[in-house]
């Protein structure tokens, strides 16, 4: 997600960022350009949403110039479902002429060959691709619509046949509830059949309820049954960087209490802040400007459509949000996100040691 080997390179100028709770870069921009979505996924409400999209190309373009302008590396494109914009292929190009690694979540049922030939063509990168469960009736399910598997996997093969136009990157995103979880022992297989070249696991967020979340025998299940077999596939394939990508709810008993209660940060925020305010920003649908995605529900920072990106990025609320997390208190969302992991625990080693490149992350597992 981030240029660790440029944030290395600068860190005296990244360690000053910090002290002064300013921004240091932000590297890694996430931009939500739609809030409905064409599926009815049981974890989501997207769909019960009509909102109108108030980010023009125009604008657009123009924030993708100021995040370049203020050292900006990647923005990555997401919704609700980024393809029910008529536009996404020039708002991946005009992210590419600014310089930006342009990347995408996306549930890719809208994907034809054409289309992913032009979004290719474009500059697209990377894409993550939604899919719940190698087993079809289980991932429509899930999503809501009856033979969205299918188009899933069609548009992903489109996307893997259409990648030798440029250099793009596939992962499988896999949303882990207790309606799927017995199923994805199966999932480095399906990988393997449709060309994706990772894989990522994400619990069930905690606003889905009870009726979606693992209860404490489900994962321990979980962990027995199915992570170990799941971790030795993924790490032979290529799929997991490491063998503990398998175990989202943690390992130990202490940690899967922890998980069970929603903390997936499973108490590293306890010691370490994060980092992401730094780095990283996330832009609404709307325009509003948050931390992340997970802090969408405390008070926005700025808004694109009323001032430029770097007027918020520098601005007082943005700091207020950095001081903030520096403390013990951090922010109420930090103990449910398990996001940035790998990332902070990079930023913060050289943040403490100093100027020593981070191990760099395989091209092919790049997002």
């Amino acid at each position: 997600m981030y240029a660790f080997d440029e944030v290395a390179a600068a860190a005296p100028e990244f360690r000053a960022a910090v002290r002064s709770a300013e921004g240091f870069r932000p590297l890694s921009v996430k931009l939500k350009l739609v809030d409905g979505c064409n599926l009815r996924c049981a974890m989501c409400d997207h769909w019960r949403r009509e909102r109108k999209e108030k980010l023009s190309l125009e604008r657009l373009r123009g924030l993708f110039a100021e995040l370049a302008a203020l050292g900006g590396r990647k923005v990555h494109l997401t919704g609700g479902e980024p393809g029910l914009r008529n536009d996404l292929e020039e708002i991946v190009a005009a992210g590419t002429a600014a310089g930006l690694r342009v990347t995408m979540t996306t549930n890719a049922t809208l994907f034809t060959r054409e289309r992913a030939r032009r979004l290719i063509e474009a500059g697209l990168r990377a894409a993550a691709v939604s899919i719940d469960s190698p087993d079809a009736p289980v991932h429509d399910r899930q999503r809501g619509l009856a033979g969205s598997f299918e188009k899933a996997v069609a548009g992903l093969k489109n996307l893997r046949k259409e990648s030798r136009r440029g250099k793009l990157n596939l992962a499988i995103n896999t949303v882990v509830t207790r309606l799927n979880w017995h199923t994805l022992g199966g999932l480095p297989k399906l990988a393997l059949r449709v060309g994706a070249r990772a894989v990522r696991l994400m619990p069930v967020d905690d606003h889905s309820g009870e009726a979606l979340a693992l209860d404490a025998d489900e994962v321990a299940l979980w962990n027995a049954r199915i992570a170990p077999g799941l971790a030795d596939e993924g790490v032979r394939l290529g799929l997991f960087a490491d063998a503990s990508e398998a175990w989202p709810f943690g390992r130990t008993p202490e940690e899967a209490a922890r998980a069970l209660r929603g903390d997936y940060a499973l108490g590293h925020y306890e010691a370490k802040p994060c980092l992401a305010p730094f780095t990283h920003a996330l832009v609404d649908h709307d325009g509003r400007v948050f931390v992340c995605c997970m802090a969408r529900g405390l008070r926005p920072l700025g808004d694109v459509t009323q001032s430029s990106f770097e007027q918020i990025w520098r601005g007082p609320a943005y700091g207020d949000v950095r001081r903030q997390i520096l403390t013990p208190a951090r922010l109420p969302p930090c103990a449910r996100c398990d996001d940035f992991l790998d990332e902070n625990a990079r930023l913060n080693t050289i943040l403490e040691t100093g100027p020593q490149p981070a191990p760099a992350v395989p091209e092919s597992r790049r997002t």
